[in-house]
């Protein structure tokens, strides 16, 4: 059984482009071996009486895998090692990301003030998945850089009762006519990679600490598509609708642990010059950091 979970497990920890290798150990030995931890990603075993772990180590995360008497258990989590070093800069991006969009500064006079794509503020979230952090220590364990890299989802839910077209020479609002309209949005997905100055300042005793980031944040835009609901009816658009495909935006984060509120700024406008209104995108929101 157990053969089969650790076959599987390297499998996976390939595939994720992680360098592992394997160590076995005699666990009936009388010799006491102490446990081994590795600095990069690894797979180890750790002798123990009565009992056989094996570690496979992807980033953070340990999954155990420990062999005894009653069984065998899978473990998924994150864990101790010796390379986390209290000593060592540990950054904050790579985690999940909850906020609210807005617009700063609307301009629609291309368009004889035609709001059509007021929001729904309450209704316009924005969600982030970062799933790759690089840090780099500048200061001991206080002062680095962090980057990585992440994917935004945005929803821009309309206030009126609009959506979008691409117009010949820009984009045009469409108006809907539908009596049970429920819903009409535009939604907007991003690859991100950030480069982020963090401090971070030691509290109740130098077991905890205070952070703070920022600096800029670069996106391409990996899709886009307008969504409308009426009755039982979706209609679904996809298209660039003359947006820039490429964003760069400021951002800032400040924590404790591995909780923090964080604020992005948009530098670019949403979308190309000239085809369509002028709208600067910001978000405002909460991280749980990993």
């Amino acid at each position: 059984m157990k053969t089969i979970i650790l076959s599987l497990i390297a499998v996976a920890a390939f595939s994720l482009n992680i360098d592992a290798q394997e160590i076995s150990a005699d666990k009936k030995s009388s010799t006491t071996s102490p446990e081994l931890v590795l600095l990069a990603d690894t797979i180890a075993p750790t002798p123990k009486a009565d009992e056989d772990t094996t570690i496979v180590r992807i980033g953070k995360k340990d999954v155990k895998v420990i062999d005894h008497d009653g069984g065998t258990e899978i473990l998924w989590g994150k864990d101790k090692h010796k390379n986390d070093r209290k000593d060592r800069f540990n950054g904050h991006w790579e985690g999940i990301e909850f906020g609210f969009n807005g617009f700063d500064k609307p301009d629609y006079s291309a368009y004889n003030g035609l709001e059509f794509m007021a929001l729904n503020q309450g209704k316009s979230m924005e969600f982030d998945f970062n799933f790759y952090e690089l840090n780099i220590g500048l200061a001991k364990s206080y002062v680095g850089l962090v980057s990585g890299m992440g994917l935004s989802f945005n929803s821009y839910r309309f206030e009126n009762p609009y959506t979008l077209e691409k117009g010949l020479a820009r984009t045009q609002p469409v108006l809907l006519e539908y009596e049970d309209l429920s819903k009409t949005k535009l939604a907007v997905s991003y690859l991100n990679v950030p480069l982020l100055l963090e401090f971070q300042i030691p509290v109740n005793n130098k077991e905890d600490r205070l952070f703070i980031n920022a600096g800029l944040v670069g996106g391409v835009k990996i899709g886009s598509h307008t969504k409308v609901k009426y009755g039982d009816t979706k209609d679904k658009e996809r298209g660039g609708f003359n947006m820039n495909s490429f964003k760069y935006a400021a951002t800032t984060r400040i924590g404790f642990k591995d909780v923090s509120l964080f604020a992005t700024y948009s530098l670019t406008p949403l979308f190309q010059t000239g085809k369509g209104p002028e709208l600067t995108p910001f978000t405002i929101g909460i991280s749980f950091l990993d």
